[in-house]
Parts: structure tokens; C-alpha cells; sequence
């Protein structure tokens, strides 16, 4: 709470200290108080000086809104309240209003409330519409005074005063960077440098540029200036801004050179240490790259450039100069001076959020390498079979798998098992024409990397018409990543091509994916690529051995739900020509993904990029039966005494709340949750926080930085020019949302508005869309690596995954070598819907799920759904992870059979009972054996009914549950002599569980009446 304070501290001072200086008029901006939902952010302070019934004020707003002329103004009388109706509106543009009205009370202060407005829709992702102008005013007031639309000149009504200008509060505020200069202003600034090709103003990072379309009237104050004058310290990495104006023409291709700074006695800091974030960069591979920005005439580029001073840097005052150029035009030159402070400043001043230093974590490389990392093991290559973690893969000389096998137990809880294959035969890639298929020279593929969490192999193969590359790369998680690039070596026109997986028919028991909710396999399947269903993927196999495949676009991309953002793969998808067929084929489940009709000519080249993924990813995690979550939202107090009470050991502190506010942004309040997880820690509870990546708090500090990058951090839409839209002509209810006020007039454009919070003192946390994969990534693991260090978090809990497995792994890394114990929590809401893609989140997410720790699939999921749909769809078990139910709470006794319960706090869910049960039964140290498994030694009489067997040394729990229509009668049968049990030595009960069960004691296990639904857990010991 105290830095979420400071924070706003901070924000008030700087607020308070720069609205003392005024304008020429000696007009101020500050905050107000008022009912912002009745009369919006802003408003004019007008002093009326002497009573009279008439007053005319000239408003200097200087607005960067378009066409206020379009959007009501209300005046309200300070002394009464109330509402003034005689206000007659004459010129209102950007640049000023002319504002007629009645000053009801005589003297006094009148209040001009200038962008009222209405939210409409859904209050987490709302609509903001303007009032339009209306006339209340009396006929008679405006004839007697002489007010009509030719209305020009008020020289005969009293005027009154503008005094001040004010915001709802700081972070409301326009003040100074959003204060436009008036067209007059500009037009003088540019008469005075018109011997210069652009402009350039230099600006501190105390003042974030924020217009594209207007220049500040901060900047018609203080002058074009050629030098930038800073303060630093050791250590620091310092930011500072240029705005590029581009006055007078186009500028094509902005370059920077930066000279070195040095002093007078040689101390230097390199121009090495110097680069411009708008210009280039590190993406979330680790690759480099560079930007081509183009500024249009009229506009305004802002430039965001950081300094890497080293610890040892010498403390005293260095120049240097940057040279911005554009092609075609004379460059300008900015003279730098920056003084360092002899104090060096911890963790590159990282901890104070304006300094903006974290910008330098866009560039981080952090968990970005191919070393193993728990639970894998190192991978082996021994010929040409590569091993991980009970898996292998043989690549044959084509370069492409020829075996692939899994070692699984039968309850995925040790890799000991019999190896199975998950092939009929080898993956090929088959290119038809003339209704043959092509055959190739092929050499054995070299190895490209060693590593221990990776093998990377390439081979080309050629005939006379096409040469095929394929490149490879298996790591340890058991993700095996393909590149085949398919080249014309002469106009060749092709039937076909086919990527063709013969899944072995006796494994491939389960199907999910293009379409298949999952469960049963069927006999056949056929997929079509869609616009709207960026379902690409598919999942086959048994529950210890499974290979899921996903068609990849030739560049990354993390296409949840349509593919609104890339279009279908233009290689893959063929113009439509291209899908998926899948059939059984002697004793094979043959998946052909293929193209269509192709004609290429010579040189031409197609990309077949894929990902398969070898299932299960890892062994089940016995620490699962240990770890109790709780769920909820504060008060603070009131959570840690439920969780301890119930016997919790987990809190995922969700955002919008006191704790973490801020949606994916969880910097601010980082003393209150400082205090909080150590709070926690003392009770033996652990702390996940809600942080992720897809949409981003409009209370980020690098915001404006951020949209400086263009389209590279942000999604763009069409964002507030819908509520422009709306307050000049009126539109329909067919538009993606405008989002809160804050985003409409301070964004205006090119957003896409995303998560709402409401927060306190009637305040909002309103949230923008961020792409799918960019260099926010980098900074979002730089800062997950903080909140571990500094705030003592163990571990993230993630509501839907805006990254791909590449930033997953980087994560997991970073989780690891942060600090012991690390945990990542996953949950989504079923979106095998039309709107969401018909896609399956375990067949979405899977290739994240080597990373994860546990699951949690809730929302619209159908607890009624057979038992092959909770195997695939909800376990997780087939996959090497342990869920939890949460739509509902789930059905209680279903769960058990998966070795799943609900969550503590969330809604009125409460499985203590269980946990009870779990500890006193000691069911960390039994051995699973689900109804799947064949050597399950308790059998049903009943296929309604389903049993899962924790089997200990001494003891037996027996978890059943009823998926029958009707109430049956269940009789089990055990094979004892498995067990080795002597069944005349035994007890039999059913143990009290509170909202669960009733105490029972059994003389046998027949007869045991089952209701719909309904189940139970019999536990079996010896006497």
C-alpha cells in the first residue's frame, strides 16, 4: 500500500508542481472533485465578476479530441448545483469555445463540464459515447440577447474569467503533454525554422510525448532548442525522448548516429552503450532487428533512446551529440550533455517506475538458451535416435521421424514401462504430380546442435524438379519443432502435398482437435482450414502414449481463436485448397494434412512448418496431492484466516484487487503485496500472482513508450474514433468496443480495448490489447524475475496464455533460477465454442504444458460429459498434469476418479473434506491406478461406473462415480491375490467425508447403491 501510495503521490506532485506554471492567459490546471459518470473527466473554472443575467466566456481548451463541436457542454452554478439551461454555444473547435450563458446566482463560480459522457455494454470491456449538443435554451433570453447563429461578436455582454482548468484527478489530467498548440503557434514556430527539412524537440522522461497529430503548447513555450541537458547516476539506464516533427514533408527511413560522450580528461561512454528502441531491438527469440520508421507530413514521432552507464563510470559531465536523419533531408543535430551523480544507483534504477529504465528490459535475453531444465532429463542422441524423458524419436534419412515411442507406465507415474510404439509407420511428406508420388536423393541429415536440452538436425533432399530442406529441432520437454521448405527448381505444376502421420491404430484410442471435442477416436475426421477456427491441431493416443501435431504459420505467430490477425497459412491453407483427412488404414490412423493443386514456378518456395509434440510430457507430479489452493478475492484478512482454517497452502492473488490492481502490471502496489506474501509465509503459505500477457493496464508507466513502437507492442484497432464516430453521426451497435473514457481521450486511436476493473474512489483500471508475440515478452520475464527477487512471489497463475512455448520455456527458466519452488498455475474456460474457435484448451495449450504445474479448466465445461470427454478434455492425466474442477465446483465425485477436487474460496466451493481425507489416508504415498489402466485390480460390474484404485502397503482407497442415467446397484470386483490381500483380514468403510459422504462400514463390496451422478470412496485396510 505504501508504494501503490507514492505512486499516486508522486503523480499528484509532479501534477501539482507543473500546473503552477500557467499559460500567457495565466490560466492553471489541476483536480477537482464532482460525479464524473454525470458530467465526465473535465472541466472549466469560470468567475463571473459582477451580477448580471447574461456573460459570455472565451474557453482556451485546447483540445485534441476531434470535432468537439459534436460533444454537449453543461454548465452547472458552484454556489447551487444545479444545472444552468440558458448556455448558448457559439464557435467550438479544437482551439477554444465561445461559451454564452446565465449566470444564475450573480457572481460566483460557474462550472463548464466540456466532454460529458456514457458508458454502455458490458461494464469489463464498456462502450463510451459523448453526448451530443442540445438547446435548452429560452427564446426569450435569446432574443433580448441578440443570440442566433450569425452571432459573432459578444463586445456587448459582460465577460467572464477562465481560471483554471481541472481534471477528475492527476491520471485524468491533459496537462501538459496533451495541451495542444494552437494552428497560429504552430504556424509561427515553423515560419521561424522554415530553413530546416523537420523539426526536433528534445524532451526528458518526466514528459512522455503522447500526440501524434498535434504538437503541445509545453513545446511552443519553451522553443525548438538543438540540446538536451540530463541527469544520471552509476549504473543508471537513463532514457530520454526526441519528438520528430515532420513539418514540412514526408520523412522517409529515421536514422540516429550517436557520438560518444566524453569529458574533458577522457572518460567516455561508448556510442556502443547507446540505442534507440524505436529503431530496433531484440525479439522474444534473442533474434536482432531493426525498424524502418517513416514519419508523415503533420505528424509527430516520438523517439525513445536509453543510455547504459556502467557502475564504474566516472562521476562527472559529458557531451556528445545525436545526428537524426531522414533520406532525402538535411539532418539535425542534438547536442547532449549529461551530468552523472556520483552515487550508483541500484538495479539500473529499475525500482522507480519514471525513470523508465525497465524499458531496457525489451531488449532481455533472460531464460533464453537450450540447457535442460526440471523435471527433464539431459537429451540423448545415440545414431539417429534421439532420447528424452521416457520418449524417443528415430529420424530416418529423409530427415523426418521414423519411430517414435513412449515408456510410460500405464498411470504416467514412472517412465519404467514397456515401450510403445506411437507410429505405424514413418512421418512422410508426400509430393504427387501427375498422380505419382516424387521420390528424392536423400543424404543422412547432419547435426546441426548438441545441447543438453536440445538436438537440432537439416538434410535437403532433391530430385529434378523440387529440392526439399527439412530442419529439425527435438528438445527435452519431448517438442520436436519442423521447417520444410519446399523449392522449385523448375516450373513444376503438383497434384498434391501431403504431410502423412500413420498414428499406430492399438495407441491411438483418444482423438481432440481441428473440431473433435475430445474423447473416443473416431473411425474418421476431415478439417478444413477457417478464418474464424484457429483449431490447427490435433491430439491422438492413449493416455501414457500420444503425439499431437499443429500446422505452423512460416513466421511465429499465437493464433488462439481465428485467425482474424495472420489469415489461414497461405502454404498450408492453399487459398482454401488445403485441410486435413483422417481415416483408419489397415493398422494405422492415417492423418493426411494436404494442400491441394499447386503450380510453382521456378525458384518459387513453400514452407511446411510443424510442431509435434510427444505425449505425456512428464510424470505426474506427486506434490499435487500437497497442494491446496485457494481462490478468492480480498479482504486480506479475511483470506488468510479461511485458507489456514481449511488447511490451504496456496493463494493466487488475482488482478483488480488491493493487492495487484493493475492487470498484468503488478508493479505499483508492490509494497502492500510485499507485506501480504511475507504475511502469508509465515503460516507455511505459498503466493502466486496473476501476471500474464495478452491485454495491458492503461496505468503502465512505459505506456506512452510503448504505442511510440506502432503496431510491435499493441494490437491496432480502431479504439475511440468510434466514439468520434458516434457523437457526430450516431452508429450502430456493430463495433468493437470503444473501451472507458480514459482510453477514448487519451489514446483516441489504434487500440483495442480489452480487461476492465472498477478500482476505488470510483476509479478504473482499463486494460489494451497487446499482440500475441513481441518484444513485451522479454520485458515481461525480466519483471516476472523482479517479483520473485524483490517481492517474494513463488510462482504465476495464468487466466488463458497470451505466449507460444518458446516464451513458456523461458519463463519456466526464469521461475527456476529465480528461486526454489517456483509454480505455474494454468486456467482457461472451455472454448470449443464457435466464438472461441471450437478449440479445446488441452489441445490449445499442450505445448505449454511441459512448463506447468498444475491445471485448472473451468468455465462452460460440462460436468455431464462422458468419462472418456473428463479423461482428455479436463485430467489432464493423459498429458503428465493434475486439474482442478471449477464451473459449479465440478461433481466431487467424478473428480476423485481423476484425482481432482474444486478449489477452496472460489465461489462456495470448499474440498477441506477431501484434503482430510487425502492426509489422513497418506494418498501422496499411494500408487494411482485409474479405471484406464487395465491392470487395475478393482473391476465394476457396471461400464456406467468408473474406479480409480490409491493403492498403499497396507491400505486401499477405492474413488468411484456413476455416470449411469438411472440409480444403479454396484457390485466390485477385486483381484486380491494382485493386491496381495488376504480379503478375510480386511475392514471395510466408507469414511465420513462432510458434504460428501456418510460414515458406512461394509461386510463386502456388493450391493452398494449408486445415485445419478453420485458416487463415493471406500477405503479397505487391514485388521
Amino acid at each position: 500500500m505504501r508504494r501503490n501510495k507514492l505512486y499516486r503521490a508522486i503523480v499528484v506532485t509532479l501534477f501539482s508542481l507543473i500546473s503552477l506554471s500557467a499559460f500567457a492567459q495565466g490560466i492553471s490546471y489541476g483536480t477537482g472533485q464532482w460525479d464524473r459518470q454525470k458530467f465526465g473527466n473535465h472541466r472549466v473554472v469560470i468567475r463571473v465578476t459582477k451580477d448580471t443575467d447574461v456573460v459570455w466566456v472565451h474557453v482556451p481548451w485546447r483540445r485534441r479530441d476531434n470535432n468537439p463541436a459534436a460533444k454537449a457542454i453543461i454548465m452547472v452554478d458552484a454556489s447551487s448545483g444545479k444545472i444552468i439551461r440558458n448556455v448558448y454555444r457559439g464557435t467550438i473547435n479544437q482551439e477554444y469555445g465561445d461559451i454564452v450563458f446565465e449566470p444564475t446566482t450573480g457572481k460566483g463560480i460557474y462550472y463548464l463540464y466540456y466532454m460529458p459522457y456514457r458508458t454502455t455494454g458490458n461494464e469489463w470491456c464498456p462502450d463510451t459515447k459523448y453526448l451530443k449538443p442540445e438547446n435548452h435554451c429560452n427564446p426569450q433570453w435569446l432574443q433580448k440577447n441578440n443570440l442566433n447563429s450569425k452571432s459573432e461578436s459578444y463586445n456587448k455582454i459582460p465577460s467572464a474569467k477562465v481560471i483554471r482548468f481541472e481534471a477528475i484527478n492527476a491520471f485524468n489530467s491533459f496537462y501538459p503533454m496533451e495541451v495542444i498548440a494552437t494552428k497560429h503557434e504552430v504556424d509561427s514556430l515553423l515560419s521561424k525554422n522554415r530553413l530546416k527539412d523537420f523539426l526536433v524537440f528534445p524532451e526528458n522522461r518526466k514528459h512522455p510525448i503522447r500526440m501524434t497529430s498535434h504538437l503541445p503548447y509545453r513545446w511552443i513555450q519553451e522553443g525548438v532548442t538543438d540540446n538536451f541537458k540530463g541527469v544520471a547516476q552509476r549504473n543508471e539506464f537513463y532514457v530520454y525522448q526526441l519528438g520528430v516533427y515532420a513539418a514540412f514533408h514526408d520523412l522517409k527511413h529515421i536514422r540516429l548516429a550517436f557520438s560518444d560522450l566524453k569529458d574533458d580528461h577522457g572518460n567516455i561512454i561508448s556510442h556502443n552503450r547507446i540505442r534507440c528502441f524505436n529503431l530496433g531491438g531484440t525479439d522474444w527469440l534473442g533474434r536482432p532487428f531493426t525498424k524502418v520508421v517513416n514519419v508523415n507530413k503533420g505528424k509527430v514521432q516520438a523517439l525513445w533512446i536509453g543510455i547504459d552507464i556502467p557502475s564504474v563510470q566516472a562521476a562527472v559531465f559529458y557531451q556528445g551529440t545525436v545526428m537524426v536523419k531522414a533520406d532525402n533531408m538535411r539532418p539535425q543535430q542534438i547536442n547532449i550533455e549529461l551530468k552523472i551523480l556520483d552515487k550508483v544507483v541500484k538495479d539500473r534504477g529499475y525500482d522507480d517506475l519514471f525513470k523508465m529504465a525497465r524499458l531496457n528490459w525489451l531488449d532481455s535475453k533472460i531464460g533464453l538458451d537450450d540447457s535442460v531444465f526440471k523435471p527433464y532429463t539431459v537429451v540423448t542422441l545415440r545414431n539417429h535416435t534421439v532420447g528424452v524423458l521416457g520418449r524417443t524419436l528415430t529420424f530416418n534419412k529423409l530427415g523426418f521421424p521414423q519411430a517414435i515411442t513412449s515408456s510410460f507406465t500405464n498411470n504416467n507415474d514412472d517412465t519404467s514401462g514397456p515401450s510403445k510404439n506411437i507410429l505405424a509407420s514413418a512421418i512422410r511428406m508426400v509430393v504427387l504430380t501427375d498422380g505419382k508420388e516424387m521420390q528424392w536423393l536423400s543424404h543422412w541429415p547432419a547435426i546441426t546442435e548438441r545441447a543438453t536440452g536440445a538436438v537440432s538436425w537439416v538434410t535437403a533432399n532433391k530430385n529434378k524438379w523440387l529440392t526439399m530442406q527439412v530442419k529439425a529441432k527435438m528438445e527435452c520437454d519431448g517438442y520436436i519443432n519442423y521447417w520444410v521448405t519446399i523449392t522449385a527448381k523448375r516450373d513444376v505444376s503438383i497434384n498434391d502435398i501431403q504431410l502423412q502421420i500413420p498414428y499406430n491404430k492399438a495407441e491411438a484410442t483418444y482423438m481432440m482437435g481441428m473440431g473433435f471435442k475430445g474423447g473416443y477416436r473416431p473411425q474418421q475426421w476431415n478439417w478444413k482450414w477457417k478464418q474464424a477456427d484457429a483449431n490447427n491441431m490435433i491430439w491422438i493416443g492413449a493416455v501414457n502414449a500420444g503425439l499431437q501435431c499443429k500446422l505452423k504459420n512460416v513466421t511465429p505467430s499465437w493464433d488462439l481463436y481465428d485467425f482474424g490477425k495472420t489469415g489461414p497459412y497461405k502454404d498450408w491453407s492453399n487459398d482454401g485448397k488445403g485441410g486435413c483427412v483422417m481415416a483408419e488404414n489397415n493398422n494405422a490412423f492415417l492423418v493426411k494434412a494436404f494442400t491441394g493443386t499447386e503450380n510453382l514456378k521456378k525458384g518459387e518456395t513453400l514452407h511446411f512448418n510443424f510442431g509435434l509434440l510427444i505425449t505425456p510430457v512428464k510424470i505426474l507430479d506427486k506434490n499435487h496431492w500437497n497442494e491446496r489452493h485457494f481462490q478468492s478475492d480480498p479482504p486480506v484478512d479475511d483470506w488468510l484466516k479461511r485458507a489456514i482454517a481449511k488447511g490451504a497452502n496456496i493463494i493466487n492473488v488475482h488482478q483488480g484487487n488491493v493487492l495487484n490492481p493493475y492487470i498484468n502490471y503488478p508493479f505499483i502496489a508492490t509494497d502492500t503485496l510485499k507485506r501480504f506474501i511475507a504475511r502469508a509465509r509465515k503460516d507455511n503459505i505459498q503466493t502466486k500472482i496473476y501476471y500474464t500477457v495478452r491485454e495491458l493496464s492503461n496505468h503502465t508507466p512505459e505506456l506512452w513508450a510503448l504505442r511510440s513502437l506502432g503496431d510491435e507492442i499493441f494490437t491496432q484497432g480502431s479504439g475511440g474514433q468510434v466514439a468520434d464516430q458516434f457523437a457526430q453521426h450516431g452508429i450502430g451497435e456493430s463495433h468493437a468496443p470503444t473501451g472507458g473514457s480514459w482510453l477514448v481521450e487519451h489514446l483516441k486511436t489504434n487500440y483495442d480495448a480489452a480487461w476492465h476493473t472498477p478500482l476505488t474512489c470510483g476509479n478504473w483500471d482499463m486494460a489494451i490489447r497487446t499482440q500475441g508475440l513481441s518484444r513485451w515478452h522479454n520485458y515481461y520475464l525480466e519483471g516476472l524475475n523482479w517479483l520473485v527477487k524483490h517481492e517474494g512471489i513463488r510462482g504465476i497463475y495464468l487466466d488463458g496464455v497470451g505466449y507460444d512455448r518458446e516464451i513458456m520455456k523461458r519463463v519456466r527458466k526464469v521461475l527456476d533460477r529465480a528461486a526454489d519452488s517456483c509454480l505455474i498455475d494454468f486456467h482457461s474456460g472451455n472454448n470449443f465454442r464457435p466464438q472461441y474457435g471450437m478449440n479445446s484448451p488441452a489441445n490449445q495449450y499442450m505445448e505449454l504444458f511441459p512448463y506447468i504445474n498444475s491445471l485448472w479448466l473451468g468455465e462452460d465445461y460440462n460436468y455431464n460429459e462422458s468419462p472418456d470427454y473428463w479423461l482428455v478434455e479436463i485430467s489432464g492425466i493423459p498429458f503428465g498434469l493434475y486439474s482442478e474442477m471449477l464451473n459449479g465446483c465440478g461433481n466431487a465425485y467424478r473428480g476423485m476418479v481423476y484425482g481432482m477436487t474444486s478449489r477452496l474460496g472460489w465461489t462456495s466451493c470448499d474440498p477441506s473434506a477431501i484434503w482430510k481425507l487425502w492426509d489422513a489416508f497418506g494418498i501422496k504415498k499411494a500408487k494411482m491406478m485409474g479405471y484406464w489402466d487395465p491392470d487395475n485390480p478393482v473391476k465394476p460390474d457396471n461400464k456406467d461406473i468408473k474406479v480409480t484404485v490409491y493403492e498403499r502397503q497396507d491400505s486401499l482407497l477405492i474413488a468411484y462415480a456413476s455416470w449411469a442415467k438411472d440409480q444403479v446397484t454396484l457390485t466390485l470386483d477385486v483381484d486380491w491375490k494382485k493386491l496381495g490381500i488376504n480379503p478375510a483380514d480386511i475392514q471395510i468403510t466408507a469414511p465420513y467425508i462432510k458434504n460428501f459422504q456418510e460414515e458406512s462400514v461394509y461386510s463386502d463390496l456388493k450391493n452398494i447403491n449408486v445415485s445419478v451422478g453420485g458416487g463415493g470412496i471406500i477405503l479397505i485396510k487391514k485388521k
